[in-house]
């Protein structure tokens, strides 16, 4: 669980870099579960979540933004909300994790499988991950979504949107 708050910690500080230069950004908000733990943190408009059920471990966190996580049967969730975007995460095992990055984004990952699953949506841009048969989405001008057990992925550019797998 330490790892999962380093990784955390590394993805807010550029996110936050490369989103808000030269803007003053809100105390993170925390949410960490394990053991059939739930946590719910609410301060404005930003929030986190996190649960975490049957050996899962879940983190959470917002910066002016929402992240919610739920861990089920040893998973490992990460949800991380930035600059008014969203991330929102919940697997069955595996490593689902789910980060919105700026305004209008926004990113989710619902699995029922364990596997590592990735969603990133950045401003204005959507990332979902579902199951292997629901497989994955990208929406926006910057998106990136990956189920790594179903071997599905797509990338959203403003150029156009990729689908792998």
């Amino acid at each position: 669980m330490k790892m999962l708050g380093y990784v955390a910690g590394a993805v807010l500080a550029v996110g936050c870099t490369a989103l808000c230069p030269g803007q003053a950004v809100a105390s993170p908000l925390q949410c960490i579960s394990t053991g059939d733990q739930k946590l719910t943190v609410i301060e404005g408009g930003t929030a986190c979540g996190s649960e975490a059920v049957a050996n899962g471990a879940a983190a959470a966190y917002g910066i002016d933004g929402i992240g919610y996580a739920k861990a089920i049967g040893g998973a490992t969730a990460l949800g991380l909300g930035v600059s008014g975007g969203v991330g929102a995460s919940e697997g069955v095992g595996g490593v689902p994790i789910a980060i919105g990055l700026g305004p209008g984004s926004v990113a989710i990952v619902s699995v029922d499988y364990g596997a590592m699953s990735l969603a990133v949506a950045f401003p204005g841009s959507q990332a979902l991950v579902a199951n292997s048969d629901q497989g994955v989405v990208c929406a926006g001008g910057a998106a990136f979504a990956w189920n790594m057990l179903a071997g599905k992925a797509c990338i959203a550019t403003g150029a156009g949107i990729l689908a792998l797998g």
